[in-house]
C-alpha cells in the first residue's frame, strides 16, 4: 500500500491524492486502508518516516564504511544521489511536496534533516577543532548544497550523476580541508 500511495502522492500531489484512489491502485478496499491510517495525513507521514528513515540509514552506512573524509564525502553524495536516482517520487515527496505544507510534514522532514546534520556534524568535529554548534552549521551547509542541487539535477538531468557528484564532493572537499585539523589525513 505504501508503494502505491507513493505513487499517487507524487503524481498528484498530497491535495490531489485521494484515498480511494489509493485503495483501488493497491487492490483494496478504502476501509481496509482505512484499517491501517486513520487518513490521508497519517498516510502520508508514514511515507515521509519510513522513507527518511532508510535515506538516513544507507547514508550513514556509507559515511561509516569509508576510511578518509575525502572518501567519507563522495560515498555520503553518492549514496545520496543514488538513492535519489532510484527513487524519484519519494525524493519529490520528502522535499518538494513538503514545503509550504503542513506543519507536521515540515516536523518530520526537519527531526530527518537534524538526524544527517547531527551524524555529519559529528564526524566533522571529531576531525577538527570546532565546536559542535558550529560542525553542525557547517553539515547542514554541506546538506543545503546537496538538496538544492538535487533538487535542480532531478528536474533538469544535464550532466551524468556520476559527474555530479563528483563535482560536489571536489567542492565539498575543498571547502571543509581548509579547516583546522586535529589529525593530518593521507
Amino acid at each position: 500500500m505504501l508503494n502505491v500511495a507513493r505513487e499517487v502522492f507524487a503524481d498528484q500531489g498530497y491535495h490531489g491524492a485521494g484515498m480511494e484512489e489509493i485503495a483501488q491502485r493497491a487492490g483494496v478496499t478504502k476501509p481496509v486502508l482505512y484499517q491501517h491510517f486513520s487518513g490521508k495525513k497519517e498516510l502520508y507521514l508514514a511515507l515521509l518516516d519510513s522513507d527518511m528513515t532508510e535515506l538516513q540509514i544507507e547514508v550513514s552506512a556509507a559515511l561509516d564504511s569509508a576510511e578518509t573524509n575525502h572518501e567519507r564525502i563522495r560515498r555520503g553524495l553518492e549514496t545520496y544521489f543514488s538513492y535519489i536516482d532510484e527513487n524519484t517520487d519519494t525524493f519529490r515527496l520528502m522535499f518538494r511536496e513538503t514545503l509550504g505544507a503542513d506543519p507536521e510534514f515540515r516536523e518530520a522532514i526537519d527531526r530527518f534533516r537534524d538526524a544527517i546534520a547531527g551524524t555529519i556534524g559529528t564526524i566533522i568535529a571529531e576531525e577538527t577543532r570546532l565546536p559542535r554548534e558550529e560542525s553542525e552549521l557547517l553539515a547542514r551547509g554541506v546538506m543545503g548544497m546537496s538538496e538544492a542541487a538535487a533538487l535542480w539535477w532531478i528536474e533538469q538531468r544535464r550532466i551524468d550523476k556520476s559527474e555530479l557528484v563528483a563535482d560536489l564532493t571536489t567542492l565539498a572537499w575543498r571547502g571543509l580541508a581548509g579547516l583546522p585539523r586535529r589529525k593530518e589525513e593521507s
